[in-house]
């Protein structure tokens, strides 16, 4: 089965995606992997008549230590994580969390902001 028709927005920065989130309330997704999103759509349990892709808006995506306090932006995958020396370090077993989690392709293209948006 094929998703219904919708209109793709690539945001450029956390104010135009919250914009585009404002504009259509209801009728808007965000995209990043699109891992969980994607099958969704495409079984129709799922219909957002806009995607927000914010994959490419900059300071959504990486994981670092600020002022004492690990970050991991939205759009880290959990690849990312698995690998991250930091997170190593600090929170080990977050790291080791994400070596579980599905397999290479998933783990490459799932993002942490997606699989707390869709609770898997």
């Amino acid at each position: 089965m094929h998703p219904s028709r919708f209109d793709y927005h690539r945001a450029g920065s956390v104010e135009e995606a919250l914009e585009l989130l404002a504009t259509h309330g209801e009728a808007v997704k965000l995209l990043a992997g699109g891992h969980s999103l994607l099958p969704l759509m495409k079984l129709r349990f799922a219909e957002p008549a806009h995607l927000v892709d914010i994959r490419h808006v900059p300071g959504l995506s990486g994981i670092r230590e600020e002022e004492g306090t690990v970050v991991i932006g939205a759009t880290s995958t959990h690849r990312e994580v698995e690998s991250s020396a930091l997170l190593r370090e600090k929170v080990s077993v977050l790291a080791e969390a994400a070596s579980e989690i599905g397999d290479p392709l998933v783990r490459n293209m799932g993002t942490i902001g997606g699989s707390l948006a869709h609770a898997d």
